[in-house]
């Protein structure tokens, strides 16, 4: 597995294609609380929906939206009316961690200096405007 390992260019443990894929709200048992998932969205279609329900949120989920939460602990689910969808989906597996013998992922860091200048990033209002129609 060690030589394997050299060659994996990833921090995650695992990938999924899903197509048309139908996903109704739920939460992801293995993956590991620490772990964020990342999905990345293409097709053909419009008005997509993310529901982050136990954060109560919902993102406008069109093609090309990246979305990164920790599967573990947000409940998640993704309606689209019609068209064609194909998400690229990146997560991690604790089992693949066990396996190979490799340190399992942390729990995100931040530096309070950073945290403390955020209010003062500038954000184009614009990239909002689409979200609030939901």
């Amino acid at each position: 597995m060690c030589r394997f390992l050299q060659h994996w260019t990833s921090v995650y443990t695992g990938a999924a294609i899903m197509c048309n894929r139908k996903s109704p709200s739920h939460r992801d048992p293995k993956c590991p609380p620490e772990g964020f998932d990342i999905l990345t969205c293409i097709g053909g279609y419009d008005h997509g929906v993310m529901q982050l329900t136990n954060l109560g949120i919902e993102l406008a989920y069109d093609p090309g939206v990246m979305v990164s939460y920790s599967g573990r602990l947000v409940r998640h689910g993704v309606q689209v009316a019609e068209g064609d969808r194909i998400v690229w989906a990146w997560f991690m597996r604790d089992s693949v961690h066990n396996y190979a013998q490799t340190p399992h992922t942390e729990y995100a860091k931040y530096n309070l200096a950073d945290f403390a200048i955020y209010h003062l990033a500038q954000y184009n209002q614009a990239d909002f405007i689409r979200y609030r129609a939901l």
